[in-house]
C-alpha cells in the first residue's frame, strides 16, 4: 500500500510540472509575441535643456513624443550650470546626455556629437541655418528655432506719429531713420527711442550689422573678422563701420534716456515701448512675452539698422536673424537604439504634425523649415518670418565673437554712448581688441 502512494504521487509530482512547464513555456510563448508587438521595455533617453524659460512646456512635449513612442526621456536642467560647465561635467563622468541644446559650446565638444547629414529634416532646413554646425560639409546639428533683432517698432505710436498706416519696408537709410525719429519726438509725451545700454546688447547685437554688411559674400566678411584681428582693418576708413556709426549717433541724439543714457536697465525697455513712451527700441524678439504681458492687444515688428544712405546697399533692408542653439546628439557614449531614438525625436518636432504644433504653440519656436504648416502668429514672430521669406535677413556673425568680444565692445560703445570718450577714442579701442585676439 505504501508504495502505491509513493507511485501515485509521483505521477502527480511529474503531471504539475509538466503543467507548469507548459504554462511556462506558454507565458515566455506569450511575451515574445508581446515584444514583437511593440511591448517591450522603452528606450531610454536624456535631454539637457539650455533653456530654462521653455522648461515646463518642453516636460509636456517630451511626454506627447513618449506617448507616441517607445522611449522615455529625462530631462536634465542646469541647474545654475552654463551648458559648457553642465557639459563639461556630464562627460567627465562618463554619462552625457543623449540629446543636447547647444551653442558656443559646438566647436569644444564637436568631436563627440551625431554626424546628422542624412536626416530627413536636413532638406527642409532654410538656407544658412546650418552653417554654424556644418564640419567638413557633414551637419551636425539641428536648429532649434530662430531669434532676431532689430528696431522694434510700436505700431500703434508710430503710425500715430506719421499720420497713416506704416510700411516697415519704407525705413532703410539713414535720411528714412532720422525723419521717423523727428516725427516720433514731436509727439506730445513720446521719445523716438530707448537705447538699453547692457554691454551684450550694444557689444554682440548692435555690433552685429557692422561685421555683417559688409559683403553678402559669407567668406568676404568672415574674412573681414579675421583681417581685423590680423590688423588690417581700419575702421576709420571702412565706409560700413562709418555708416552704422552714423545710426548709433542718431540712437544717441533721440535716446529717451540720453540725459542718463546708462543708468537705465532691460526692464526699461518694455515698459518704454509698450506702454508708448518711445516708438523704437533697440531689442530682440526674446522681448515679446515681457510687451505682450504689458500690452496685450498690440502690435510689434522690426526695421533694420541703417548703415548708408543707398536704399540698394546691402544691409539697410535686412535684419540679425540667426539661430541661438542646436540640438545635438551623443555619438561617444550612446547605444545605437538611444541614437535611433533620439533622432525620432528630432525629426517628429519637425516632420510630424503634432511635434510641430507643440513646438511652435507650445515651445514658442519659430520654424526654421520649409515644410511647417503651423505658423506663429504673434506680430513680432510673424515679422521675423516676413524678413526670412524675403532673404532679407543678416547673419549672426556675434556667434563668431570671441567669448570676451562682446563685454570688450560693449564697455567702449557704452562709454561712447555716454560721451566719455569720442569716435577716435572709440575707433582706437575696437582696433586694440580686435587686434589682442589669438
Amino acid at each position: 500500500m505504501k508504495k502505491f502512494w509513493i507511485v501515485c504521487l509521483t505521477l502527480l509530482l511529474a503531471l504539475v510540472l509538466t503543467a507548469c512547464g507548459e504554462n511556462a513555456s506558454q507565458n515566455d510563448s506569450e511575451n515574445g509575441d508581446s515584444q514583437a508587438r511593440g511591448g517591450s521595455a522603452p528606450t531610454e533617453i536624456s535631454i539637457l535643456l539650455s533653456k530654462p524659460e521653455i522648461a515646463k512646456p518642453f516636460e509636456e512635449t517630451v511626454k506627447r513624443f513618449e506617448e507616441e513612442h517607445n522611449v522615455k526621456v529625462t530631462v536634465i536642467p542646469l541647474a545654475g550650470q552654463t551648458p559648457f560647465e553642465k557639459m563639461s561635467s556630464l562627460y567627465s563622468s562618463g554619462n552625457p546626455p543623449t540629446i543636447m541644446m547647444v551653442s558656443q559650446e559646438f566647436d569644444t565638444f564637436k568631436g563627440h556629437f551625431l554626424d546628422l547629414t542624412d536626416q530627413p529634416w536636413v532638406e527642409h532646413v532654410l538656407p544658412g541655418m546650418t552653417d554654424f554646425v556644418t564640419v567638413d560639409g557633414k551637419i551636425y546639428g539641428m536648429p532649434v528655432t530662430v531669434e532676431a533683432f532689430g528696431f522694434i517698432y510700436n505700431k500703434a505710436v508710430v503710425e500715430e506719429a506719421i499720420g497713416g498706416a506704416f510700411v516697415p519696408s519704407t525705413v532703410k537709410t539713414h535720411q528714412d531713420l532720422e525723419s521717423l525719429f523727428k516725427q516720433l519726438a514731436a509727439l506730445e509725451g513720446v521719445e523716438a527711442i530707448h537705447v538699453s545700454p547692457m554691454d551684450w546688447s550694444l557689444g554682440a547685437h548692435l555690433t552685429n550689422p557692422f561685421f555683417a554688411a559688409q559683403s553678402e559674400n559669407r567668406e568676404e566678411r568672415h574674412q573681414f573678422m579675421q583681417d581685423l584681428k590680423d590688423g588690417n582693418v581700419s575702421l576709420a576708413d571702412n565706409k560700413v563701420f562709418n555708416g552704422w556709426l552714423k545710426t548709433f549717433d542718431l540712437m544717441k541724439e533721440y535716446n529717451s534716456e540720453k540725459h542718463s543714457p546708462l543708468g537705465t536697465n532691460y526692464d526699461d525697455g518694455p515698459l518704454a515701448l509698450a506702454g508708448g513712451k518711445v516708438g523704437l527700441w533697440f531689442m530682440g524678439n526674446w522681448a515679446y512675452p515681457q510687451l505682450q504681458e504689458l500690452d496685450p492687444d498690440g502690435e510689434y515688428g522690426f526695421i533694420p539698422v541703417p548703415v548708408s544712405d543707398n536704399p540698394d546697399d546691402y544691409g539697410n533692408s535686412h535684419i540679425s536673424v540667426g539661430v541661438p542653439s542646436y540640438w545635438v546628439v551623443d555619438d561617444s557614449r550612446s547605444t545605437p537604439e538611444q541614437q535611433e531614438a533620439a533622432l525620432q525625436f528630432l525629426n517628429w518636432l519637425v516632420l510630424d504634425e503634432t511635434g510641430q504644433e507643440y513646438a511652435v504653440n507650445k515651445l514658442n519656436l519659430i520654424p526654421v523649415f520649409d515644410n511647417f504648416q503651423i505658423k506663429p502668429e504673434d506680430s513680432l514672430s510673424l515679422s521675423i518670418m516676413e524678413h526670412m521669406e524675403s532673404g532679407n535677413t543678416l547673419e549672426w556673425m556675434n556667434s563668431y565673437y570671441p567669448a570676451d568680444a562682446w563685454p570688450s565692445m560693449g564697455a567702449s560703445l557704452q562709454k561712447y554712448l555716454a560721451d566719455h570718450i569720442d569716435k577716435d577714442t572709440l575707433i582706437a579701442e575696437l582696433e586694440l581688441y580686435w587686434n589682442s585676439v589669438k
